[in-house]
Parts: structure tokens; C-alpha cells; sequence
């Protein structure tokens, strides 16, 4: 539950609010106690499939996301939390993550040193968002921990491509990731996702090729720390792509076309009334109107971000300035067609 509400709004919110993001005080029990620093014995956290550890980054991370998340969503939901004060006290003396000079250990005293298929001591720069590009303080950290994980190549399946590629284009990088990416579909490897989109290992494993739509997805939009960007990560490669009422956090579609390599226009709706920050990805002046061209009041912060209050089902469409766009939504050419799969055409 990274960002609230719902589709159909406020009232699904509240009813999944807790189901999803309490679980993470199950965790309290094995933790430490943070303030006395007492390390427990044995390790009290785990990193899935690679060991245990005092103060995983694996728990640690999902621990900081869960009560972050539950301050947030009482305040945007208007709940009278009685465990509010608990939330924050474990936000206020939780100890840091441990890292060092290769960035996120796996736990206190444990370096992330063999490879790795996975990418939990990393969760909190994906997908939780909570350590991101947009940290100037933290992009050292991100960096050099993509970058040790992949040194690493032994051990490494589909899911640490497609995860690879996500790390990367959440730091804006779409050529690094696509690259990351196309690893998934090398015939000459061991374990390669298929033309026809299956994978496996010792068997069928789906979520891989559904993590590789998910990269795909941060390539052109991702909506993570309440702003709603559009064409982020697009790869040089890709002189033309189009979205059509992709759905984003905070209950937005959005429609967008980007052609010769240009961001020609973006279009959202609003489908449960919130408020909208925008990061459009367009060069220069635009203007920002409805669809029928009537003006729409907005708050620019002067980074490429607009802030928009749009009712439920209302629309905005931002566009560069002096000219009307083509609102075609069609396929595009694809840049590098790869093998066919099925009988022929």
C-alpha cells in the first residue's frame, strides 16, 4: 500500500489499509530493543535465501515502509489511529540500515559477499522507494549497491535482470536499464524468458516475466513518493512510445505520446478526486487545459512538476506551448523487432 486511495477511492483505502501494511509490526516482536541496542542471540531477522543476520535490511526496510505507511494513510484517510504514537516511536529509534563500503549489507555484520538472485537488502530503493534517486544524499548508497549485487553474476537469474532494470530506471537511467533488462531474453543462457513469455527454472516461474512488465512499466511511467512521472526512463532507443489510460498511483490514468523522441502531450483522469503532482517530461513552456481546452488551474514547483487538483473524473491535458497536439493513441513501430513465436502471420 505505497500510496493511497484506491481505485474507488477513500473507502477501499480504509478497508485494506491495515490487511496490508500492519503485518509489518509482526515483525516487532524479533526485533531488538532499539534503544538499549541489545543484539538478540540468535539472529533475530532473515534475508530469504541468504541467511540470517542482527538488523536484516530486509526487515528493517519493510519495517520503516509499514509504519511510514500507516501515519500517512490515518492522515490521508482522517483516522484517529490509537497505535500512531507506536508507529512513529519505532520510525524515531529504529537503527539504521547497515551498509558498507559496497553499500546495503544484508544484516549487521554481513556483507553482501556471494551472489545472489535476489535483491532484498535492497528493498528500500525498490520497491519501496523510501531510499531514492531523487536523495541527492542517498544516490552513492543506490549506486554502489546496484552495482556490487551485479558484480556478482553467479547465482543471478531472470528476476535480478528485471529487478536490475528497475533499480535503474528509478534512477532515470532507461539505456542501463533496458540493458539490464534484455539479459532476460538471451537464448544462450541457462534460463532465458521464451518468446512465448514463459520462464523457468526447476519449473514453471511466473513472476519473472511478470517482474519484466513491471520494469517495462518503470520505463515509462512511475508514480512512487506522490508525483506521477511520465516517460522517466525511456531508452534512446525508443524515438516513439505511447501509454493508454495506464493507471498510476493516487487513481490516475494517463494517456501520453511521445514522438521523434519528444513528449507531445499527457493526459489525465482523475478517478477518485486527489490531489495530482505531475512530473510531464516536457521541455519549455507548456499550457495545461482540459480536454475541451477550457484552462486548468495548476501550481508549478519549477523542477517539471505541476501540482493539479482535479475532481473525480476530471481531466487535465498538458502539452507544449503554441500548438494543439494529435491526441492518436496508435501502435508504434517497434525499435528492435525481435522473433516471431506461433505460426507464421
Amino acid at each position: 500500500m505505497a500510496e493511497l486511495p484506491a481505485l474507488d477511492g477513500p473507502r477501499t483505502a480504509r478497508r485494506r489499509r491495515l490487511p496490508v501494511a500492519a503485518p509489518g509490526g509482526q515483525l516487532l516482536p524479533a526485533l531488538p530493543d532499539q534503544r538499549q541496542r541489545r543484539p538478540p542471540a540468535p539472529a533475530a531477522t532473515t534475508s530469504p535465501e541468504y541467511g540470517n543476520a542482527p538488523d536484516c535490511n530486509y526487515d528493517l526496510q519493510l519495517l520503516r515502509w509499514a509504519c511510514r505507511t500507516l501515519l500517512d494513510s490515518a492522515r490521508v484517510l482522517r483516522i484517529d489511529d490509537p497505535l500512531a504514537e507506536r508507529w512513529q516511536e519505532i520510525l524515531d529509534t529504529l537503527v539504521p540500515y547497515p551498509v558498507d563500503a559496497n553499500g546495503f549489507m544484508v544484516g549487521t555484520g554481513v556483507p553482501f559477499a556471494k551472489s545472489h538472485r535476489h535483491y532484498s537488502h535492497m528493498l528500500a530503493v525498490f520497491p519501496l522507494a523510501t531510499v531514492n534517486w531523487e536523495q541527492p544524499e542517498n544516490r552513492a548508497l543506490i549506486e554502489k549497491s546496484l552495482r556490487h549485487w551485479m558484480s556478482l553474476e553467479g547465482a543471478h537469474r531472470g528476476y535480478s535482470y528485471s529487478g536490475s532494470g528497475s533499480i535503474a530506471a528509478r534512477m532515470f537511467r532507461g539505456d542501463e536499464a533496458l540493458a539490464y533488462l534484455v539479459k532476460m531474453f538471451d537464448t544462450t543462457s541457462r534460463y532465458p524468458v521464451l518468446e512465448n513469455t514463459m520462464y523457468g527454472e526447476a519449473g514453471p516461474v511466473v513472476e519473472t516475466p511478470l517482474s519484466a512488465a513491471q520494469t517495462l512499466h518503470d520505463l515509462v511511467l512511475q508514480s512512487w513518493g506522490g508525483i506521477v512521472r511520465v516517460f522517466p526512463a525511456v531508452p534512446s532507443a525508443w524515438a516513439d512510445v505511447v501509454l493508454d489510460r495506464h493507471l498510476a498511483e493516487g487513481a490516475f490514468e494517463v494517456t501520453a505520446a511521445r514522438r521523434g523522441g519528444r513528449t507531445r502531450f499527457v493526459l489525465v483522469r482523475s478517478l477518485a478526486g486527489e490531489p495530482l503532482a505531475l512530473r510531464h517530461g516536457i521541455a519549455g513552456a507548456v499550457t495545461v487545459r482540459t480536454p475541451a481546452g477550457a484552462p486548468v488551474p495548476y501550481r508549478d514547483r519549477g523542477d517539471g512538476t505541476l501540482d493539479v487538483d482535479l475532481p473525480r473524473g476530471g481531466e487535465v491535458l498538458v502539452h507544449p506551448a503554441g500548438g494543439t497536439p494529435d491526441l492518436t493513441i496508435a501502435p508504434v513501430p517497434i525499435s528492435t523487432p525481435g522473433p516471431r513465436w506461433g505460426l507464421p502471420a
